[in-house]
């Protein structure tokens, strides 16, 4: 059962910028409810000697309120590069089947899993980080600067704390929109920037 995966990560979501689900329960979504996608770009990860370097996910979920009230559905597509030892073990971590962080929270904020997807995830981690999932979605984030250049950070926030992140840049996910035939349609500007490191 033992698995380890790190690498860099973003999140984009329905709101504008600044998602208030990333503070806590209190937070009201825009719109009343949330749609998201969360997107993890492998640089080092293991599974059962499985060598999952280089490999990237993306999760897409929608909640009909805030992310910590629950009841959200969820599917995962993972890149069409992954060999299909690697896909297996991916979606295992990922959907939390493989206990560890992931595990105990989706259990906690997800009710539906849709089956998992394969199809051609590509990221780019430039000065304006992208992320596409063909025939899904595609997003350009513009991380938020002040007038001497230094990227707006955040911690704190309930929601790092969830998912084990330390800090996050914060950035206007310009152009983002995505559409899944059980996830609905929606676009959005928020968006964050981080790092995850995981191990069970």
């Amino acid at each position: 059962m033992s698995w380890q995966v790190s690498g860099n990560s973003m999140e984009l979501c329905s709101c504008r910028a600044f998602c208030p689900c990333w503070l806590g329960p209190e937070g009201k979504p825009d719109q009343d409810w949330c749609s998201a996608i969360f997107g993890f770009d492998v640089e080092t990860g293991n599974s059962e000697g499985v060598d999952l370097a280089g490999t990237k996910v993306v999760f897409m979920a929608h909640w009909p309120s805030n992310f910590f009230a629950g009841n959200g559905s969820a599917r995962l597509f993972i890149d069409a590069s992954a060999s299909a030892d690697q896909q297996r073990e991916l979606e295992a971590i990922f959907s939390g089947q493989k206990g560890g962080l992931l595990e105990g929270l989706w259990g906690a904020v997800l009710k539906t899993w849709h089956p998992a997807k394969i199809a051609q995830v590509e990221f780019d981690w430039g000065d304006n980080p992208t992320v596409m999932v063909s025939g899904v979605g595609e997003a350009t984030l513009k991380p938020f600067k002040d007038g001497a250049g230094n990227t707006a950070t955040l911690t704190g926030a309930a929601a790092q704390a969830a998912f084990q992140m330390d800090s996050m840049h914060l950035a206007d996910g310009t152009a983002s929109s995505w559409s899944d035939p059980d996830l609905g349609n929606w676009e959005g500007d928020s968006a964050t920037l981080h790092k995850f490191s995981w191990a069970a």
